[in-house]
């Protein structure tokens, strides 16, 4: 999720400069989501902080010169990431009440489920909701995408073993003259021939949807067993994996990206 505090600079961007892809897929065992987290920083880092009283453990990804989480997962199996899409006026936004808080981290830190995840998005100011889709799923198999069209919130649940997410509004496509974008296209296409849940499949999907240069890393999460996979650069043939039970013992800490593969 890029930048989603600035959304002013989001109104001014091209979502085929600013991309991010998130996929979602599960058989009813296992669930895996692929993301590639597209932008110009070379500050990457994940971050880990253990449960503390009744909030969850979790890790999430970001930028050391920003401090804000892109996406993670927490230890009740919750994800969440987001892409850039459009501007869509929330009419509804300005009565909402305030959290004070950075709502994505709150969301982590206090949900357990996609249903709960949504009570707080329908229930919180979120101004960036204006400019991005946020995908949530949960290790049950429950999947939402939720953005904004027409004033409104809109929650998109999954109707497939698997669902997508890149940067046009998904309940017009077109809104903001955007141009069909071929990424969503080419993953699409791949899960309708493919659609095995496995490490495999989600690599190759990967490996034909990322933005060169662009994409500073990316990640499979298995939110069945807690592991995370991750891949710098686009590079494909190397990855990390990381177990969030495991690191969740060794306290709070960041990891550089670049650290990870040296």
């Amino acid at each position: 999720m890029k930048k989603i505090l600035l959304t002013i600079l989001f109104a001014g961007l091209f979502a085929d400069v600013f991309g991010c892809l998130i996929l979602f897929i599960t058989d009813g065992k296992t669930v895996l989501i692929g993301n590639h987290e597209d932008w110009y920083a070379d500050d990457a880092e994940v971050t880990f902080l253990p449960a503390s009283g009744k909030k969850y453990g979790m890790l999430y990804f970001d930028f050391a010169s920003e401090k804000t989480a892109q996406g993670g997962i927490n230890t009740a199996g919750l994800f969440f990431d987001g892409t850039r899409t459009p501007f869509a006026p929330y009419n509804d936004n300005d009565s909402k009440e305030d959290c004070k808080c950075y709502i994505w981290k709150k969301i982590l830190e206090e949900c357990a489920t996609v249903d709960d995840a949504i009570r707080y998005v329908e229930k919180y100011k979120i101004p960036e909701i204006e400019d991005i889709h946020v995908l949530f799923a949960d290790k049950k198999g429950h999947s939402v995408v939720i953005g904004v069209y027409d004033g409104k919130l809109q929650l998109h649940k999954r109707s497939n073993t698997y669902q997508l997410v890149t940067n046009f509004n998904l309940t017009n496509p077109s809104y903001g003259d955007e141009q069909p974008c071929l990424r969503f296209a080419t993953a699409e296409k791949m899960l309708a021939a493919d659609s095995s849940v496995t490490l495999n499949n989600i690599e190759k999907i990967l490996a034909k949807t990322h933005q060169d240069k662009l994409t500073v890393y990316s990640n499979i999460y298995n939110l069945t067993s807690g592991e995370v996979y991750i891949y710098n650069h686009a590079d494909f043939s190397r990855k990390v994996k990381l177990n969030l039970s495991a690191e969740l013992k060794k306290g709070k800490h960041s990891v550089k990206m670049d650290a990870l593969f040296k």
